[in-house]
């Protein structure tokens, strides 16, 4: 099982079918859930449905009762009760699926591995550069190779495809923004999640911050899978930032959401803990303190 081989384990449009019509119709049995879902339509790949449909029931988004497919709780509540609510926020809840400790023990190994591609992938995009980063799939290939201490050992992805499947869902999920070009951003993935990290607090210190985020999205700089990852790599054949500084990925998301208004950065001269945020050529943008929530007034 592999999340980022879409040809054999799903694609996350077919997802979103899947979940609107569930949503909407409430529990169907598999047969059934695929006809409402277009399985009847002469254009329409069934088996893309029904890979889709095995893969996240193995992930547990999906739940089979009585012969009948319904979503899990708690993703249930959390997609609310309108197909488009649901559609809206379902990135959030896949990732929460995609990460869950449960999909990711065998994190290293090829075969079932569940979610485990995916979150290794993320992970290793995350820790590189953003800004000198090649991102065709050759390249990154090579790049592999030479950051990881054994490659024979440990992929991060198995081949070109693989690669194309990481960038689609990273794009789905967050991590990344297509304009003009394909570029690692992990700033809509940390917007969804502001209201984890914060919970009923509206101010964090720097650090704190970083650290609440790492443990709702442990792909982010300290995460439980980007330490893995960082573990492998070769010294000075990454990116690795200073100590105390953030990596260019995260940096990133956190001036846009600041530039925004989404939070609001500090320096107050007399606080003990800062993280640095890094920009180009791993220079240094600004250091950061304490990071709160606007008021509500401010956000609407």
């Amino acid at each position: 099982m592999s999340i980022l081989n879409q040809a054999s384990d799903g694609l996350f449009n077919v997802l979103i079918v899947l979940v609107r019509a569930l949503v909407r119709f409430g529990p169907r049995e598999r047969d059934e859930l695929i006809l409402v879902c277009g399985g009847a339509a002469d254009p329409v790949d069934t088996s893309q449905l029904t890979r889709t449909l095995n893969r996240w029931t193995e992930l547990g988004l999906f739940v089979e009762d009585k012969g009948a497919i319904t979503i899990a709780e708690p993703y249930l509540s959390a997609l609310g009760k309108k197909a488009d609510d649901a559609e809206a926020r379902l990135p959030k809840v896949a990732r929460t699926v995609a990460f869950l400790p449960a999909n990711n023990v065998r994190f290293w190994e090829s075969e079932e591995a569940r979610s485990a591609d995916l979150s290794r992938g993320v992970a290793w995009m995350l820790a590189q550069d953003v800004y000198s980063l090649d991102v065709n799939a050759d390249r990154l290939t090579e790049l592999e190779g030479a950051q990881l201490i054994d490659s024979s050992a440990k992929k991060i992805a198995q081949n070109n495809t693989r690669w194309n499947g990481l960038k689609t869902w990273m794009l789905y999920l967050g991590f990344a923004r297509d304009s003009m070009q394909w570029v690692i951003d992990p700033t809509e993935a940390l917007r969804d999640t502001l209201p984890d990290i914060f919970g009923p607090s509206r101010e964090l210190t720097g650090p704190a911050f970083v650290e609440r985020a790492a443990s709702v999205l442990p792909v982010l700089d300290g995460g439980t899978y980007r330490t893995q990852v960082e573990a492998v790599l070769k010294e000075r054949a990454w990116p690795q930032p200073k100590d105390g500084s953030l990596s260019s990925s995260l940096s990133r998301a956190i001036q846009r959401l600041d530039r925004e208004g989404a939070i609001k950065l500090a320096n107050r001269s007399d606080t003990e803990g800062v993280v640095t945020l890094t920009g180009t050529n791993m220079r240094t943008w600004r250091d950061v303190s304490h990071v709160s929530l606007p008021p509500a007034e401010e956000v609407d």
